[in-house]
């Protein structure tokens, strides 16, 4: 699942709940492009690559007019997702990110909350267009909060209204051939998305007066279940993004200072270890070998191993059986712009040989090579 960890020594409590949360927020996604499907003319609230295609569509056709329709769901998505990243940046200062994920998830209810009662309670029927762009461009806004608050969860963000990407990573890592794995969490999203669409449809035919109510109540769930994931890591990291532990303070328990050959430090292989290593080179983005310090975490979110690279950069770590591990490499001397890096590995009867290449800042946040 990819949510299961925040950081390298941060491992998630109760992980499945937080998976539970990415399930809740998908659904409601799917649910509430249901509504503002039948509601203006086939546009959906949160997935753009359809209104991107749909613009194109119209535009390619002449028709200016009707582009408004796409135009107005991309800019309250981007709106959106600009309020969103404000938001979590701002309790971020002073609170955890999972506070941030909970108070921005909670802003969305709200602003659901707001559009429903304004488009089922105190608009004049009679201005059904305009009734109907203030909840698609409101249901955007409310997507692009989501969006930009799940950027939080899991080492690279879980997308919950765009899935293009979840669907392409979940089945290549079930065939690959060298490391098949099974990601329960990408499956249930996807699962979600289309059940809470299709539950969405079979309201409109028969109940149409309640089609909304199923993406605010999935959201309203979201956010209770968020409130018990930031309960459940009460006392994790004081305030701030998903990060590392302090570099210098994992130095110190590694005894070894920046530019020190950390060779001493790997992880020796033994007999009967050979199909439980994990090796590898740490690179910086013009491919050379960076001296960086290397974590491993178990599916679970527990810590199995902490070791530095040599000063080539090569890292050969023991994992205690088979199995998904998440292996994470921060630079040691001095981040000189360049981010720490994040990827799993599956270990499934024979060693695995995994580079990592860092990225400066802003680059993609993907594993290694």
């Amino acid at each position: 699942m990819v949510c299961r960890v925040s950081g390298f020594d941060h491992p998630e409590v109760a992980p499945r709940l937080l998976g539970a949360v990415t399930v809740a927020l998908t659904g409601a996604a799917g649910a509430l492009d249901a509504v503002t499907f039948f509601a203006y003319n086939e546009v959906f609230a949160s997935t753009m690559t359809g209104n991107l295609i749909l613009l194109g569509l119209d535009v390619g056709r002449g028709r200016w007019l009707e582009t408004a329709e796409a135009l107005c769901a991309i800019g309250g998505y981007t709106a959106g997702l600009a309020l969103g990243t404000v938001i979590a940046g701002l309790i971020m200062r002073r609170l955890p990110w999972r506070s941030a994920v909970g108070v921005a998830l909670t802003v969305e209810l709200g602003l659901l909350v707001a559009l429903g009662l304004g488009y089922y309670g105190f608009v004049s029927p009679e201005s059904d267009t305009v009734r109907a762009v203030l909840l698609v461009a409101g249901g955007a806004v409310a997507m692009g909060i989501q969006a930009a608050a799940l950027r939080y969860v899991g080492p690279t963000g879980t997308p919950t209204n765009f899935l293009t990407g979840t669907v392409t990573n979940w089945v290549s890592a079930m065939v690959e051939l060298h490391k098949p794995r099974w990601d329960g969490n990408s499956a249930l999203r996807i699962v979600a998305v289309a059940v809470a669409a299709a539950l969405g449809a079979l309201v409109q035919v028969h109940a149409p007066a309640l089609t909304y109510a199923l993406p605010v109540l999935l959201v309203l769930v979201a956010v209770v279940l968020m409130g018990r994931v930031v309960v459940a890591n009460h006392g994790g990291l004081t305030r701030g993004e998903p990060q590392f532990r302090d570099l210098d303070q994992l130095l110190d328990e590694l005894d070894v200072s920046p530019g020190r050959d950390g060779a001493d430090h790997l992880s020796a292989p033994h007999a009967g270890a050979d199909g439980r290593t994990i090796s590898g080179r740490v690179l910086d983005p013009h491919r050379v070998p960076r001296q960086a310090a290397m974590t491993v975490i178990d599916e679970n979110g527990l810590f199995v191993a902490r070791r530095l690279t040599d000063d080539g950069g090569r890292y050969e770590l023991v994992a205690p059986r088979p199995g998904v591990y998440t292996v994470v490499c921060s630079p040691v001397d001095g981040s000189g712009g360049v981010r720490p890096r994040a990827t799993t590995v599956t270990l499934h009867g024979g060693p695995v040989v995994q580079d990592l290449v860092l990225d400066h800042h802003g680059g993609d946040p993907a594993g290694g090579t």
